[in-house]
């Protein structure tokens, strides 16, 4: 278990509030980590954060570059020193070629799903550099944004491919500061964003057909692939790599 023992490790996780988020920071909090919890509402991140042992909540909005760089400087101000950092926060929404997009738009996906996770690794990035921390940053991507394209989607698909993309970029110039930076692709999880996905016997049994292991994920099954990527212990010789979690559907061969 030493291996993946994250005491003495400061976690920022954004999505926080609900979803991946929310697990990836009880996760890393079981583990030993303090986890500063972000998101836009701090409403949940207090609740949260009362819940586990040692966490912090922060307000942040991701698509919104000045509120990452006053988040990031209110963390250096009160001392804390970001060993990991989880881009979990995102948007989905239809963004179909012909007929009306969905409320939340193809530019707001790009906003919030890429810039925001340039922005915050910037930030957090410069911030390892400065205090010479072996840090570890993990991106959340999608099969919808790999090999498993989804009709409708552009703008989802578009975005998480870029964070994809954007990780593989950033490996020589972040390895020069001796920070590691990975990616996980998860397929279909039971979330809030997909309960709407879910609603009928029927939908859950046709979405089961689609993947090879034949069941739908909870997000505690990307526990591990996480603290995998999280530890220096773990993965330290691990930079750059897109590691797929979905059940085998961008396989392929059940559609």
């Amino acid at each position: 278990m030493t291996l993946f023992d994250l005491h003495h490790q400061t976690a920022l996780i954004t999505g926080a509030s609900s979803g991946l988020g929310e697990q990836f920071a009880r996760c890393l909090s079981r583990a030993g980590a303090r986890v500063i919890l972000a998101a836009r509402s701090l409403e949940k991140l207090e609740t949260l954060s009362q819940e586990l042992k040692n966490a912090f909540p922060l307000q942040m909005d991701v698509a919104d570059k000045v509120s990452i760089q006053r988040a990031v400087e209110l963390l250096e101000e009160r001392g804390e020193r970001i060993d990991i950092c989880i881009n979990a926060a995102g948007i989905y929404g239809g963004t179909p070629i012909f007929g009306k997009e969905d409320e939340i738009d193809f530019e707001a996906q790009l906003e919030t799903n890429v810039l925001g996770t340039w922005y915050l690794i910037q930030a957090v990035a410069q911030q390892m550099k400065q205090h010479e921390i072996g840090g570890s940053i993990i991106n959340i991507s999608s099969v919808n944004g790999a090999d498993y394209l989804h009709p409708g989607r552009a703008g989802y698909c578009a975005s998480k491919s870029a964070i994809i993309q954007l990780t593989k970029a950033l490996v020589g110039e972040l390895g020069d500061a001796g920070i590691r930076i990975n990616c996980i692709v998860p397929g279909l999880v039971r979330t809030p964003a997909t309960e709407y996905k879910l609603q009928t016997e029927e939908q859950r049994r046709e979405l089961k057909r689609l993947i090879p292991l034949h069941f739908i994920a909870e997000p505690s099954d990307l526990d591990g692939t996480l603290l995998y990527l999280a530890s220096n212990k773990a993965s330290p010789y691990v930079t750059g790599s897109i590691i797929t979690v979905d059940g085998g559907i961008s396989w392929g061969g059940a559609r």
